[in-house]
């Protein structure tokens, strides 16, 4: 089998007694076939055979990945968010997306009520701390939490002033635990 040819799903590709499968390949009865079409590589390294996608896939979650999520809503021990981009990834995020972000998960300091951080409509940074069974999130490092909000009251975007978020619109002030690049994070840049 040369390299770089096109491969089909199913296609064989190797022998389990040459090579062993690699990613985009399975062995079936002693023959590795291809999973998706790409171009046919060998990992040397690994001995084993390699199925390159000829499209970028889709980006799959994964524990320890810094995200951007949009909080929908906010109960009293969880924040229910809907992750919406991996930073780092160029690519549409693949299977559950919804994340829960528990009280205990907030802050170092401790969060009485969830409502006081944030509210529906924020964009939050996350770490992702589990991905199975349900996605969870947690803002407790500094460089995470709100990176946007809206007001309460009118939905007009709030800019940081000193310890709180105020809106230019309607004059109201506005507690939220924001990132400390809260207001400078581009966040058309995804």
């Amino acid at each position: 089998m040369t390299k770089d040819k096109i491969m089909l799903p199913g296609d064989q590709v190797s022998t389990s007694e040459e090579l062993l499968p690699g990613e985009g390949t399975f062995e079936e009865d002693g023959i590795i076939r291809a999973t998706r079409v790409g171009t046919y590589y060998v990992d040397e390294r690994h001995r084993q055979a390699i199925i390159k996608p000829l499209s970028s896939i889709p980006v799959e979650l994964k524990r320890g990945d810094i995200v951007l999520a949009q909080v929908n809503s906010v109960r009293s021990n969880m924040i229910i968010a809907q992750v919406i981009h991996v930073i780092g990834k160029d690519r549409p995020i693949s299977g559950d997306t919804n994340g829960t972000l528990r009280v205990s998960e907030i802050s170092n300091a401790y969060v009485k009520d969830p409502t006081t951080e944030y509210a529906p409509g924020d964009i939050i940074r996350a770490k992702i701390t589990q991905v199975s069974p349900s996605v969870q999130l947690a803002t407790k490092d500094r460089d995470l939490g709100s990176i946007k909000s809206v007001c309460t009251k009118c939905r007009y975007p709030l800019y940081k002033k000193d310890n709180y978020l105020k809106c230019d619109n309607c004059g109201n002030k506005e507690r939220r635990r924001t990132a400390e690049d809260y207001g400078e994070y581009d966040i058309k840049k995804f």
